[in-house]
């Protein structure tokens, strides 16, 4: 069995901007049909967060999202689809409201008849016939619902690897060790991380979406016997990019194509003529590349450049300023990510 795993799509995002659009669907179109043509796939699983606002749809976003799938759906009618609901596709994180979400709404019980390839998982956990446990949202989050699903499910036996949508670096030892092993595949959090000893792998979205995903690709997977067997890289959605002082001299047209362009120059550098000559140029010439500039301390170790800012001691920062309720979930992490 191989299957297709997408992560968080993230449909309408920056403010149902079109642009963006345009070039998810081009994803879709160049990519994802593709892999599902010729990489002999029989089902394809999205990881949730197929929508990105969750309290409206814009209605050119939901009609767009609606005739993608038809077409897919219709392209492919020996293929099977299966959508795990992710906290973006409900409107309100309150479980007994969940029947209010985006595929009751896109995908509703007329467009499943005509579509029988197709199921959603929004409401209950559903495990296929061959030991792949779908989970929703809701019962990954909710202790109550995953000892639920551990009574009801043998992992020694039956369960052969588990698709959710949850922050796989916030479970506890308790809950990973019950798992007996079993792969578990997440969508939710879009940076991946892989965690070969608890064997959980977040997969990250399939698109970067903001500089917090800067100089980072991203994937769809094709997973057969609950491994991943290759990862095809989304060469298609914009792409993120950082480049420090003199790099800026060194790229050609092709750095800057279909990508969003973050330049950090040194205060000892900005101010030279050459320095100011380069940036012109570079802002005139790619205008579609967004490009930013920042400035740093002529005494910053850029290699020491957090992804996320540019504060270099950014772990004393958050130790901080971190909520005094989060405080025993960023240490159950820190220390997570230190064993790993």
């Amino acid at each position: 069995m191989r299957k297709l795993v997408i992560g968080d799509l993230h449909f309408g995002i920056k403010s149902n901007s079109v642009t963006w659009l345009e070039s998810q669907l081009e994803f879709f179109d160049k990519q994802i049909f593709d892999a599902i043509e010729n990489k002999n796939i029989d089902k394809v699983v999205f990881l949730g967060d197929v929508h990105d606002i969750r309290y409206s749809i814009n209605q050119q976003i939901g009609i767009e999202i609606r005739n993608l799938f038809r077409k897919m759906l219709d392209k492919f009618p020996d293929k099977e689809f299966i959508i795990l609901a992710g906290n973006h596709d409900y409107y309100t994180p309150l479980e007994e409201f969940s029947y209010y979400n985006f595929y009751e709404l896109m995908f509703g019980d007329e467009f499943r008849k005509c579509h029988p390839n197709l199921r959603i998982i929004n409401n209950e956990p559903w495990m296929d016939v061959d030991g792949s446990l779908y989970l929703p949202w809701y019962w990954t989050e909710n202790t109550d619902h995953f000892d639920e699903i551990l009574y009801n499910y043998d992992f020694s036996r039956d369960v052969k690897a588990v698709y959710c949508h949850a922050d796989l670096t916030c479970w506890p030892g308790a809950r990973i060790g019950s798992l007996r092993g079993c792969p578990v595949y997440s969508g939710h959090i879009h940076y991946i991380v892989d965690d070969p000893i608890g064997n959980l792998h977040n997969l990250g979205s399939a698109l970067a979406l903001t500089y917090n995903d800067v100089n980072q690709a991203r994937y769809i997977y094709i997973i057969e016997n609950e491994e991943i067997k290759e990862k095809i890289e989304n060469n298609t959605t914009p792409k993120f990019k950082r480049i420090f002082n003199d790099e800026m001299f060194e790229k050609t047209e092709e750095f800057f194509k279909n990508a969003y362009v973050e330049i950090c120059i040194s205060n000892k550098l900005y101010n030279k003529a050459k320095y100011i000559e380069q940036l012109k140029f570079l802002k005139n010439t790619y205008l579609d590349s967004n490009i930013r500039v920042h400035i740093i301390d002529d005494d910053t170790d850029i290699t020491t450049l957090s992804v996320a800012g540019f504060n270099t001691n950014i772990e004393s920062y958050i130790e901080d300023n971190i909520p005094e309720h989060l405080d025993d979930k960023f240490t159950l992490i820190k220390n997570k990510m230190k064993e790993a």
